[in-house]
């Protein structure tokens, strides 16, 4: 036990060193461990985050296309309506124009009378 102590006596500084060394690296290794759970659990929430932006754009794309799809079957069901609309008007142009062909065959004065009340002309020979 005596030379336990002069031994302990006589290199003190080495042995306080070893001890302070070996503390100092528990705790950095104490500190590097937590800072790896950290790393870990940023990169777990950026991953779940990142899954999360993927079924968001997913749903997104897939409400587009179908917004889309919408949007074509309306612009088609217009354009048929534009072009009945169209041929009905083009055939009551041509009924009308048909009625005035009629009127001016067998009654010109009818005809005369219609236009100076629609227009407010006043016919001249």
């Amino acid at each position: 036990m005596r030379g336990l102590f002069r031994f302990i006596g006589t290199y003190w500084k080495e042995i306080a060193l070893a001890v302070l060394l070996f503390v100092v690296s528990f705790f950095w290794w104490q500190d590097h461990k937590g800072l790896v759970k950290a790393y870990d659990a940023s990169v777990e929430s950026y991953e779940t985050r990142i899954k999360e932006l993927k079924k968001s754009h997913q749903r997104e794309t897939e409400r587009k296309a179908k917004a889309l799809e919408n949007y074509k079957a309306k612009l088609e069901e217009l354009e048929m309506e534009y072009i009945e609309y169209q041929q009905a008007v083009a055939e009551a142009k041509s009924e009308r124009v048909q009625d005035f062909v009629t009127l001016r065959q067998e009654s010109p004065d009818q005809l005369i009378l219609e236009i100076e009340a629609k227009f407010g002309f006043e016919y001249t020979d």
